[in-house]
């Protein structure tokens, strides 16, 4: 734990850990996003939904849009090379990858916990990132 002398509250170590691992993937995904849609709006890769058939059909809820678009749903994007080497599932992976930065962190933190002898914390965490990884496959949708 660190003291600060100024009278402020100690920072814990796995609040360190969580705010270390937060900074470097929030830039990381910040910079892949950024990456992803240029990739996506100058053509650096084929498309399966080109951006004038997105911007036609913006105005459509995303149900509609996707069925009338033919556009991938949920994880098929990814089902093999070639889908996933788009240019529109590239920016939904880096979507996808900006939405799991907190389980990262989770991960990170965990065994800090454990190292300061909080166990129950570093439970609960594996647990949030247990919970998290179950709603993101979707398993528990019909």
């Amino acid at each position: 734990m660190k003291q600060d002398t100024l009278g402020k509250p100690p920072v814990q170590n796995e609040q360190l850990a969580y705010a270390g691992v937060l900074d470097k993937m929030s830039h990381f995904g910040m910079l892949f996003l950024g990456g992803s849609y240029a990739a996506y709006v100058f053509l650096l890769l084929p498309q399966e939904v080109t951006i004038s058939d997105m911007a036609a059909n913006w105005h459509l809820k995303a149900s509609v849009m996707q069925a009338k678009l033919n556009a991938p749903v949920g994880w098929s994007f990814m089902a093999s090379p070639e889908s996933f080497l788009r240019g529109e599932a590239l920016s939904y992976l880096a979507i996808i990858m900006i939405c799991m930065i907190p389980v990262v962190c989770l991960l990170v933190t965990a065994p800090a916990f454990f190292r300061e002898k909080r166990p129950i914390f570093g439970v609960i965490a594996l647990l949030q990132v247990l919970i998290l990884l179950v709603a993101a496959t979707g398993m528990l949708v019909r």
